[in-house]
């Protein structure tokens, strides 16, 4: 269940799998809203489908669910309410700054994951080999952003949405790993449980945003179908992998993974269509992805941890 007691190959396997999951639901959802112009319509069917096939699952083979109770239901409805604070805040965080400033937010996340992990959650923090890797990632990708996008932001309010946004994303990955560790689950009810929840935000994001007044004047393509299911299935994949990873790498590895996923799909963008990229920012996605890769798992604490020796300081009643 923890990180410590499997195989570098099992991590690997999960990375990958779980980085070709990501990668591809990009593309595919791309494809799905160019063909149906709803997004709402394409994410809640993705949420719906996987769920879906969870209930399929469990009558055929009932070991894949356990029962509903409150000790799975509210420590996921906490999780859901993060994801989706942490969507409505990096909307208002993109209207009030550029995707400069989104990239470098998002880039030195690993650092506080890192560091919320080591105060709360037992770990050790990096040593010198993932300290260098860590710096690099942020480094480099200050210097894409710097030849790139750089960084724009539309007075006080842009900084305390791109904050509000940057503390719920990490609170959620922390959170995350924390279920796989303390909440004792099958994979597959982590991706009922996180795509059942989300359907009801997304259902109020459908009427929010004005989508169903659209539907019956929205041309649909004639691959539409097609797309669709794609992205449903790629839906499975990425929610089981996702978790799966989860499971076998920490916390700060597992935002690592994503940082560096959408700076090889930046890398993948400005190579094939390198109209507007330079020698510099193409560079930099190269080396930024690289000093990712150095990056080594922090071990859990032999010793109590700094939380475990606050509280054992502190005077017990009599």
């Amino acid at each position: 269940m923890v990180s410590g007691t499997v195989t570098a190959g099992e991590k690997l396997f999960w990375i990958v799998a779980y980085s070709a999951c990501s990668s591809t639901m990009l593309v595919i959802n791309k494809l799905a809203v160019q063909e149906l112009p709803l997004p709402t319509v394409v994410s809640g069917a993705q949420l719906a489908v996987s769920a879906l096939v969870v209930l399929v699952l469990k009558v055929i083979w009932p070991t894949t669910m356990g029962p509903m109770d409150k000790t799975k239901i509210v420590p996921f409805m906490v999780y859901t309410a993060m994801f989706a604070g942490g969507l409505y805040a990096n909307m208002k965080a993109l209207m009030l700054t550029n995707v400069g400033a989104v990239i470098a937010a998002r880039s030195c996340l690993p650092v506080i994951v890192c560091l919320i992990e080591w105060a709360f959650m037992g770990r050790s923090l990096p040593g010198a080999r993932s300290t260098l890797s860590l710096a690099g990632v942020v480094g480099f990708a200050g210097l894409y952003i710097a030849n790139d996008a750089g960084v724009a932001v539309d007075g006080a309010s842009g900084y305390v949405w791109l904050f509000i946004w940057w503390m719920l994303l990490a609170l959620q990955m922390t959170y995350g790993k924390w279920m796989t560790e303390k909440i004792e689950m099958t994979q597959w009810e982590r991706v009922f449980y996180t795509n059942a929840f989300a359907i009801p935000p997304t259902a109020l994001l459908f009427y929010a945003t004005g989508e169903n007044a659209e539907v019956g004047d929205t041309y649909v393509g004639e691959n539409a179908m097609l797309w669709l299911g794609a992205s449903c299935a790629m839906g499975v994949g990425i929610s089981y992998s996702g978790w799966k990873t989860r499971t076998v790498i920490t916390a700060t590895t597992f935002t690592l993974v994503g940082v560096l996923n959408k700076m090889a799909t930046i890398a993948f963008t400005v190579i094939v269509w390198p109209a507007d990229a330079s020698f510099a920012s193409i560079a930099a996605l190269v080396f930024c992805i690289l000093f990712g890769l150095l990056y080594q798992d922090c071990l859990l604490y032999t010793s109590p941890s700094p939380r475990d020796k606050r509280q054992s300081r502190m005077p017990s009643s009599a």
